[in-house]
């Protein structure tokens, strides 16, 4: 009996681990797009067709690996571009990712196979990859991402019903599943880049995005 006993606690704590199966990676996001996730029906159907074609979705990685290879401290910015909404999910993508942290070609090759992985519909086409100085400081209510000559982003905490229009309603969820999220209110979101064919830059606060924490599960 004693040793039916220790078979079948065996067997619950295995299946608890199945249950709980631990996370890869984990860290913080910040997104900002180039249209509202958050507004009034009136603009957000002008900018379905006008606008909502790029975005900036920045990961800062605090612990985690993959494929047995650290990727703790490393930060990852990718500028997304489509010819259509970003909410026409079928429209083509092209991405330019930016690598801060990166101290070996193994790493950087873990790290685009788990992108690849998890966000392969969210970037689409990665046209190019650069390693840069990714800034990613967060604040109490807010935060700011910076790579110098490429792109700046300033974010915080939507404060709700004030930085709305009249009658809003969520349009858009996050790119990726999030935990302590909150809407994002834009204060200042550029890209200077070489990539693409055009930059841009947008000083008008509206809440674009989103910001909270990641967790990647393991098996991807």
């Amino acid at each position: 009996m004693k040793f039916l006993a220790t078979i079948l606690f065996i067997c619950l704590l295995a299946a608890q681990g199945k249950s709980q199966a631990p996370t890869n990676v984990l860290g913080d996001y910040i997104e900002a797009r180039s249209g509202h996730v958050y507004t009034c029906g009136c603009l957000y159907s002008g900018e379905m067709v006008t606008a909502g074609k790029e975005a900036i979705l920045v990961w800062r990685i605090n612990r985690g690996s993959y494929q047995g290879t650290s990727l703790t401290g490393i930060k990852a910015a990718a500028v997304v571009v489509s010819d259509a909404n970003l909410g026409t999910e079928s429209a083509p993508r092209r991405t330019v990712l930016y690598l801060d942290g990166v101290t070996s070609e193994a790493q950087q090759r873990v790290l685009l196979a788990l992108w690849r992985n998890a966000y392969s519909n969210v970037l689409g086409d990665i046209k190019a990859v650069h390693h840069a100085p990714v800034s990613f400081d967060l604040e109490r209510d807010g935060a700011n991402v910076s790579i110098p000559g490429v792109a700046q982003l300033r974010v915080r905490k939507a404060h709700l019903p004030e930085d709305a229009h009249q009658g809003s309603a969520l349009w858009y969820g996050p790119f990726t599943a999030l935990h302590d999220s909150s809407l994002a209110t834009t204060l200042h979101y550029e890209y200077a880049g070489v990539d693409f064919q055009h930059q841009w830059t947008d000083l008008m606060p509206g809440i674009r995005g989103y910001m909270g924490g990641f967790a990647l599960p393991s098996g991807l």
